[in-house]
């Protein structure tokens, strides 16, 4: 029961991420079981910490997947659900772009998933419909070899620590516009201070009743898009 020193950042990582969830649980259906994944899982902290927030804590039904591609990482956490006996909860072997769920998800979690598994959870959350969207992105590989900076912003960015924070900022500002576009009330924050964590940008998204406004927001997003160059992703 005892953190360790060298886990102490991620532990109040997990916990700030545990806290938002519990602000905004009650954006789930309350007359069935919630269904829920986290995309790019690794070691699953935060999916042990989810189910025991969501099932014990709230005393909510729920079922749980945790998707990685490497197969010793799920086989580990497998076992503990084993040992553990932890119901609703289980782990499987995948990519995130083919990950079919045998129910919709409520809820779509991801913690620092690298380079585009953080895209390719948000795309897979917006396409099954879930509720509630909340990421946090890690590195930011694709897009920074795309940009082609605007004349007045060149001189600037060819400095490599520059380029590279603008490609973040891009990255996550076309992230949150895309989801403005799908539907979602979308905003961007940190949920940790910089010192426990460069990573420390969330990304939480709910899925509005009604979707209005379709056009300007794709308008909007192609308009960013194009002043930094970016054609494709």
């Amino acid at each position: 029961g005892t953190v360790r020193n060298s886990h102490s950042r991620k532990f109040r990582q997990i916990n700030r991420f545990l806290e938002f969830i519990h602000d905004v649980v009650d954006a789930l259906p309350t007359d069935r079981t919630l269904n829920v994944v986290d995309f790019g899982c690794g070691k699953s902290y935060l999916t042990f910490a989810t189910q025991h927030l969501l099932s014990h804590l709230l005393q909510r039904n729920c079922r749980i997947t945790g998707l990685d591609r490497r197969e010793d990482v799920v086989a580990t956490c497998q076992k503990i659900v084993t040992d553990l006996q932890l119901p609703g909860l289980h782990f499987q072997t995948g990519e995130i772009s083919g990950f079919t769920p045998e129910c919709p998800p409520d809820l779509v979690v991801s913690l620092h998933a690298c380079d585009t598994a953080t895209d390719e959870a948000l795309a897979r959350g917006v396409a099954a419909g879930a509720r509630l969207l909340v990421v946090s992105p890690c590195c930011h590989k694709e897009l920074r070899p795309n940009l082609i900076p605007p004349p007045m912003l060149a001189p600037a960015l060819k400095h490599g620590i520059l380029l590279e924070r603008e490609a973040e900022f891009v990255t996550d500002a076309l992230r949150a516009a895309l989801l403005e576009w799908a539907g979602y009330d979308t905003k961007v924050f940190e949920f940790v201070s910089p010192e426990h964590t460069a990573k420390n940008l969330m990304i939480s998204a709910v899925k509005r009743r009604q979707r209005s406004g379709r056009d300007e927001q794709a308008a909007r997003v192609r308009e960013l898009a194009s002043f930094y160059g970016v054609r494709e992703q």
